[in-house]
């Protein structure tokens, strides 16, 4: 599992380093994930241990994204 962890932050540090190095205006995480779907469709299948770790992190990204939200709520006035 750890594996596959370092395989998904790896395709999202390759696209960070595309953006940044192309200049481009989509978001380098976005990128990185295009890069691994177009490497599963390569490969044909997902390997069981890349689905358990996507799981894993998609059942605690409610924890990932709280403090982004409250920092949303707290500078609501800046963004209007």
């Amino acid at each position: 599992m750890l594996a596959m962890l370092t395989l998904i932050f790896s395709c999202q540090l390759v696209g960070e380093l595309v953006v940044v190095t192309f200049g481009l205006t989509v978001p380098g995480p976005v990128l990185g994930m295009l890069l691994l779907f177009v490497g599963l469709m390569v490969r044909g299948s997902t390997p069981a241990s890349l689905d358990a770790a996507a799981v894993g992190l998609l059942s605690n990204l409610s924890l990932l994204l709280v403090p982004a939200g409250v920092g949303v709520m707290l500078h609501a006035s800046l963004l209007s």
